[in-house]
């Protein structure tokens, strides 16, 4: 159950930085000067890159959190019941 919950943790931070990296690369690739904005505040020639990056870590960090759904509901259909009448 421990590799559920932090898989929960994980994906729940992958969508979270990755919306915060699509956002500020959609905010530099509107700015005046992208490319500066790109070199300066995301470390790259491109704003797409940053907002590519940022789209993959969504899926990744939405395919880990289906991923340990399917954990906790396969563990709770095996588990033993607590109260045993």
């Amino acid at each position: 159950m421990f590799f559920t919950k932090a898989g929960r943790v994980i994906a729940w931070l992958a969508v979270a930085l990755g919306m915060v990296q699509v956002g500020l690369g959609l905010i530099v690739a509107s700015s005046d000067n992208p490319a500066l904005g790109a070199k300066r505040y995301l470390g790259g020639e491109y704003s797409g890159v940053a907002i590519d990056e940022g789209m993959l870590s969504v899926a990744l960090g939405i395919t880990l959190g289906i991923l340990t759904d399917i954990s906790r509901s396969v563990a709770r259909k095996y588990s033993k019941p607590t109260d045993e009448e």
